[in-house]
């Protein structure tokens, strides 16, 4: 069996929010680690040629509908942000510097729950909003501001980035287990086939 599963996912996702979740789930069932791989959708979707669901009128119309579908399906809440598509290249790029696996995990957990979990979502591209939160969550809003503006950060989010376009993803969230890759938050149920 595989010992971790990768997920390459962006804040600015709201379907990464919805694999969150099951995605957690997954990791309690097998025992196999969930490593998480911050990447700048943006990026993928411009170097994969992908286009955002929302710039298809017939698929945005049924978007806000289907995420309510499965958010409730997941047993989770569901509130569209107003700011969607955030500009999260910064809670990005802190993500990336975070060095302490635990409080990254628990400072992901923090932004997406933010972002999409609470009737009143936060905007994850205003740097003053997310500092807030930090404070708020017992984050040191300072730090993650220098993370947020350093140029090694900035670097390693693009190189994760150019990995994933290197190994197939063209949205977010995606998953591997070694080197075969599943989309979407639907598809979790094979990857755990996977780790098995």
């Amino acid at each position: 069996m595989a010992k971790f599963f990768e997920f390459f996912f962006d804040y600015t996702s709201p379907t990464a929010w919805l694999a969150l979740p099951v995605a957690l789930g997954v990791e309690a069932r097998t025992g196999a680690e969930l490593r998480f791989r911050p990447m700048f959708l943006g990026g993928v979707m411009q170097g994969s040629g992908n286009r955002p669901p929302g710039t298809v009128p017939a698929k945005a119309k049924y978007l806000n509908r289907d995420l309510q579908r499965c958010a409730a399906h997941i047993g989770i809440a569901m509130h569209f942000n107003p700011a969607f598509p955030m500009n999260t290249l910064g809670v990005l790029r802190a993500t990336t510097g975070m060095t302490d696996a635990a409080e990254q995990r628990r400072f992901i957990l923090t932004l997406f729950e933010a972002a999409w979990g609470q009737p009143s979502p936060v905007d994850l591209g205003d740097m003053a909003q997310v500092a807030k939160l930090c404070a708020a969550n017992g984050f040191d809003a300072g730090a993650i501001g220098a993370l947020a503006t350093d140029p090694a950060n900035k670097e390693n989010l693009k190189a994760t980035t150019d990995e994933a376009l290197a190994r197939g993803v063209f949205g977010a969230p995606s998953f591997f287990v070694d080197d075969d890759l599943f989309f979407g938050h639907d598809r979790l149920d094979y990857v755990e086939r996977a780790l098995a």
